[in-house]
């Protein structure tokens, strides 16, 4: 039992110290730290845009006048509440947080390639440099199938 969990380690370690499989995995992380701190950014700014319809509100309550921006941003910004809340409690409510978190960055890929997005907009980048598009999946596939021949 323990010759064959040893040659078992033995044959998963010889395969992932290829060269290749080596840039596969090198490319798969540095493409997850991209998208880890797409999500922490959109979390921040949310954060801040929260706070600053609080603020609205706030102002709203003590019957101070609020301007017509100030009413659009606190409209979106309830918007995004409501949406990020139906979408975030039921993925956080899985036991495992890393399945939740996989699971929501899995949801949103899918989505994003039918050009829905699931998230507020402080979770998408105006520029779409380095998102994981299927513009982008299937142009870095193009480019592998390429540098194979």
């Amino acid at each position: 039992m323990k010759s064959l969990r040893k040659k078992i380690i033995a044959y998963f370690l010889g395969l992932f110290t290829l060269p290749r499989v080596k840039e596969i995995i090198a490319g798969y992380a540095k493409a997850f730290l991209g998208e880890a701190g797409r999500y922490s950014t959109g979390i921040k700014t949310e954060a801040i845009e929260t706070k600053e319809t609080f603020l609205i509100l706030s102002k709203y309550i003590k019957k101070e006048k609020i301007s017509r921006e100030e009413k659009k941003q606190f409209k979106k910004q309830v918007i995004d509440i409501l949406r990020s809340s139906g979408v975030m409690v039921p993925v956080m409510l899985i036991p495992l947080p890393i399945v939740g978190t996989v699971l929501l960055i899995i949801m949103d890929h899918l989505l994003m390639s039918m050009n829905i997005q699931l998230l507020p907009d402080s979770f998408y980048p105006k520029e779409k440099k380095e998102l994981l598009t299927t513009e982008g999946i299937e142009k870095d596939l193009e480019n592998e199938k390429i540098s194979r021949f």
